[in-house]
């Protein structure tokens, strides 16, 4: 039987999951995509975690270079502006090409960043892996787009639990690397070479999406892309790096008054303004980011919850493992056990999330109980002090599980908010707000931080030396000590006051986290607020596929790239059988 191309347009069926061919979900297709999209969530955290934990040791093998950072630096400031682009191409053109050119990105980014003979050279690798993460960031809906929506909170959920060794245990791993292998750091980027390289190939022979033909017909490539809107992505994307450069660079690397910083932030900001008003007020057939999507008061609200809510994590993630350094043990591998408790509360989070969000309904006061405990737990964490380890373990690990609980229940209902073909505008819009949010919160955190400490430490540890005994002579030598804990070299230095110096210095920095603890309050307090005005989505987990692979179910019945189950006719009478 001979099988040619059909002669005539198909017919697009309605997408539900009684128009899918029998075994379609056991088919090696549907199943190579699931298998490609875990590694490639899998590179994502390889791709940052592991390596985010192994900046100093990179440093001291390829340095000492200052600008070391901007190894973690560029990996965050891309992914975060890439990801709406990278949605909102899926879903105009298609998503097949864009993940197997994501993962060749990470790829030759991890051979770039392994090989390196030097911090620039990881620098530049970074780079490709932040491009690669921009699409890798896409994991939550590229799998949820192919199975009913009702199926979309547990199927997350098992993605999540497959990044689980290096999402919970990324930085003990990285620390057991440096200390027992010969290669040290660089294997980090060896794990993501081969679950990059695998997922590629799965990619390339089992992921076929909806494509162009499906989402554009009979328009051109060419006269398809003329209607990007590549002006708005120039001003959103610029205006974006130039936000986020200036927030990471306040601080730290610039003082938040120098011309650095404000230059690149004021004139960020006024490009990020300037995009609102393009997208508001011109025209475009293709807009990159509709503001119909905004004006959503259920979806709005929603990713408000998450970002804020984002920001709130950031203070457990971000200073959860600077308080085990300053307050309990600097033996690094004991602090990479210490510090697990945030990120492994956040996986289990996720997934309890998954398996409890749809049985339990209510998805609105689900999203406003979440943010009540985030907010509850991450506050709580202002009583820890240095005799208070089990208080941080504790808090860090409840307070992770709801920030997973948010985690995942805002992915699912973003998308659901609006049309199946916007699923990456919808999902790519929040993962590029949430990058944002916790930008913002580093700076934040890591300003009121530093200047909590300038003051306390000069007013509590004095005062307890002098107490204990120590000539008031001494003073400027050891104020010069406490960075280095160069206690040696102050005069008159004895035991008895240098454990009253070192438990006031603990007890300085404390006071100084107290601080920054209970100003994420504040960032919970607003996402409460804005959970109040979520919509519920329960009504929307129903039977319905957004999108559909093409391929062979275990029945023998075909789909086309547009997802549509192909049947052979004899059009002509002539025994020549087409696929229609």
């Amino acid at each position: 039987m001979a099988v040619s191309k059909s002669h005539r347009t198909p017919t697009v069926t309605p997408i539900g999951l009684d128009q899918l061919p029998a075994g379609y979900y056991c088919s090696k297709n549907f199943i190579g995509s699931l298998i490609a999209v875990c590694l490639m969530a899998i590179s994502l955290y390889l791709g940052y975690v592991l390596p985010v934990n192994s900046l100093t040791a990179i440093n001291a093998d390829l340095g000492p270079d200052p600008s070391y950072s901007l190894i973690s630096t560029v990996f965050t400031l891309i992914s975060g502006v890439g990801l709406l682009l990278v949605g909102r191409l899926g879903d105009l053109f298609g998503r097949r090409y864009i993940l197997i050119g994501g993962q060749a990105f990470g790829l030759i980014g991890a051979i770039v960043c392994a090989t390196a003979k030097n911090v620039p050279t990881v620098i530049g690798g970074s780079v490709l892996c932040g491009l690669a993460a921009a699409v890798q960031l896409t994991f939550s809906f590229v799998i949820a787009e192919l199975v009913p929506n009702r199926d979309r909170p547990v199927v997350n959920a098992g993605i999540f639990i497959t990044t689980l060794p290096f999402s919970a245990f990324g930085s003990i791993i990285a620390d057991l690397f440096i200390a027992n292998t010969a290669r040290s750091w660089r294997w980090t980027y060896y794990l993501n070479i081969i679950t990059c390289g695998l997922s590629i190939i799965l990619l390339a022979v089992f992921y076929f999406p909806p494509g162009w033909d499906a989402k554009r017909g009979a328009e051109g490539r060419v006269a398809g892309l003329k209607k990007f809107d590549f002006l708005g992505f120039l001003l959103y994307a610029g205006g974006l790096v130039l936000v986020l450069l200036g927030l990471s660079w306040g601080g730290t690397s610039y003082a938040w008054d120098s011309a650095h910083v404000v230059a690149v932030l004021v004139i960020g900001f006024v490009s990020l303004i300037a995009f609102a008003l393009y997208e508001i007020f011109v025209p475009l057939e293709q807009p990159l980011l509709p503001m119909s999507l905004l004006r959503n008061p259920g979806y709005t609200a929603t990713v408000c919850s998450a970002l804020v809510g984002n920001m709130v994590y950031f203070s457990m993630s971000l200073l959860w493992p600077e308080a085990i350094s300053y307050l309990y043990t600097t033996n690094t591998i004991k602090a990479g056990w210490l510090s697990i408790s945030t990120g492994a509360g956040v996986i289990v989070g996720e997934v309890a999330a998954g398996l409890l969000m749809k049985s339990i309904g209510f998805t609105k006061y689900q999203l406003i109980v979440t943010t009540l405990m985030i907010t509850t737990f991450s506050g709580a964490l202002a009583s820890i002090d240095q005799d208070r380890q089990s208080y941080g373990l504790a808090f860090t690990a409840l307070g992770g599980f709801w920030v997973g609980y948010l985690e995942l229940i805002t992915i699912i209902m973003c998308p659901l908010y609006c049309e199946p073909k916007d699923i990456g505008l919808a999902s790519g819009f929040l993962g590029s707000a949430k990058q944002v949010a916790g930008t913002i919160a580093t700076a934040i955190y890591v300003a009121i931080l530093s200047s909590r400490i300038a003051t306390t430490i000069p007013r509590d540890v004095p005062a307890a030396a002098l107490k204990a005994g120590l000539p008031s002579s001494s003073l400027s030598s050891l104020l010069s000590a406490i960075d280095t804990s160069a206690y040696d070299s102050v005069p008159g230095m004895t035991g008895s006051i240098l454990s009253a110096v070192e438990n006031a210095t603990k007890t300085a920095y404390s006071q100084s986290f107290r601080t920054v603890f209970l100003v994420s309050i504040a960032f919970g307090g607003l996402s409460v607020i804005t959970a109040l005005f979520s919509r519920p989505v329960d009504g929307r987990f129903t039977g319905a596929v957004a999108a559909r692979l093409a391929g062979f179910g275990e029945s023998g019945e075909v789909l086309n790239e547009k997802g549509e189950v192909e049947a052979e006719v004899d059009e002509k009478g002539d025994g020549e059988m087409q696929r229609v």
